[in-house]
């Protein structure tokens, strides 16, 4: 059919001689087809008629209105006025057929819950006799303060806009505001400074070099035996202190997003330093610190002369304090401003528990049966771990385990 109409346009391009008045012009246009036909078309050959001339090669054809002719019967095109339209009406629409199983991608944070181990009775528990650390006395500090360059230079911060979509005035400033602040930054090292208990002689339990995400430090302290608290049966109370706590946060950048009217962006806050000799230069830098007060409180140690184990233990969470005015500016060269006059002030709180850890011989109650770790079945038609001992919950399994597996019971 497809055929049929190339023929008859190619039929309307030849000059048709006239012819009398008993013949018609579609007894004409028959006989000129079924003499087409009978020869065969072939379907490489020019079509000067057309108002594009198209210029065939012997592997893909293009023609002056920028047309790709390949062989493929689907690919085969006719030469319009600068337009390309498929040539077969039978040639399949290029596409992926849509698949009906479709499902949501389940990628992405979960939350998590931890053992719970069962609930104790005198009825379903045993003693058990064991040696360990006791808390003796314990205290929390709760402080925060502001960040610092490496050296102790006021800190102020490099912003850069990195993504604006919506319009913004290309003459002044307009407001803005910052709805989100973002944190990011690649780790935190905690330097505990030097602690003292007053008399006493303390050493670290292990060297402090202060390594990223550590947070928990210890110190052996020789004892001292106070006769007077100990016939009292009290502890002794010395003097804690700790000076030069200082805090190292690496790699801060934050994240700012804002909007004004329907317009929102994206910019990022780097940490630096004004030059001294341009004031209005800034040298970001890598690491930005947080340097604490002198910690003091008394804490409670034994007062028969054993020695303790003192350990800090630190919590910390990296804040900005409210951001107010804020301003973005578009100048010639079409580069964006953001302009933060009172600058960002980034905040560490920290938690710090101090506790003073003695070694004791004490009775414990515990289950009969240790804790079940969640199994990842994936051979149990396979392989058997046999369970024997007091620890089986089926005596009767137990015993053929022993049994089969030739287990000492």
């Amino acid at each position: 059919m497809q055929d049929l109409k190339k023929n008859r346009r190619k039929v309307m391009n030849k000059q048709v001689e006239p012819v009398e008045d008993s013949v018609s012009t579609e007894e004409v246009l028959e006989e000129v087809l079924e003499e087409d036909m009978s020869r065969g078309v072939n379907k490489s050959k020019h079509h000067h008629g057309d108002s594009c001339e198209c210029n065939h090669e012997h592997h893909h054809h293009h023609d002056n209105c920028g047309c790709d002719h390949g062989h493929s019967d689907c690919q085969v095109y006719e030469c319009t006025i600068c337009n390309c339209k498929p040539k077969h009406d039978d040639c399949e629409p290029c596409g992926v057929e849509s698949a009906e199983n479709c499902f949501d991608n389940k990628c992405g944070p979960e939350c998590c819950s931890p053992i719970t181990p069962q609930k104790l009775s005198t009825s379903n528990s045993i003693p058990y006799a064991i040696e360990t650390n006791r808390v003796f006395d314990t205290m929390a500090f709760q402080v925060f303060t502001d960040a610092t360059a490496p050296n102790g230079e006021p800190l102020t911060f490099d912003i850069e806009v990195v993504e604006v979509n919506g319009p913004v005035p290309k003459s002044g400033q307009v407001n803005v505001t910052i709805e989100k602040v973002c944190v990011n930054s690649t780790g935190t090292i905690i330097n505990t400074g030097v602690t003292s208990l007053e008399d006493f002689d303390i050493d670290p339990s292990t060297p402090m070099v202060g390594g990223n995400c550590e947070t928990v430090f210890e110190y052996d302290v020789c004892g001292e035996r106070n006769s007077e608290c100990c016939r009292r049966g009290k502890g002794t109370s010395v003097s804690y202190k700790q000076k030069g706590l200082t805090i190292t946060v690496e790699d801060l950048v934050l994240e700012l997003r804002g909007k004004c009217g329907c317009t929102k962006f994206v910019a990022l806050a780097y940490p630096a330093v004004k030059e001294r000799s341009h004031g209005c230069c800034k040298c970001r830098v890598d690491d930005v610190e947080f340097t604490f007060n002198t910690l003091s409180a008394p804490i409670c140690l034994p007062s028969d002369g054993r020695s303790v184990v003192l350990r800090q233990e630190y919590k910390t969470n990296l804040t900005v304090d409210c951001i107010g005015k804020a301003f973005l500016s578009c100048n010639c060269d079409c580069e964006y401003e953001l302009c933060i006059p009172n600058d960002i002030d980034v905040v560490l709180c920290v938690q710090e528990v101090v506790s003073t850890l003695i070694s004791e011989q004490i009775v414990v109650l515990g289950a009969a049966n240790p804790i079940e770790p969640r199994v990842v079945d994936t051979f149990s038609q396979i392989c058997d771990f046999p369970i024997c001992g007091p620890n089986s919950r089926e005596e009767g399994r137990e015993r053929k385990n022993c049994r089969d597996k030739h287990c000492d019971c």
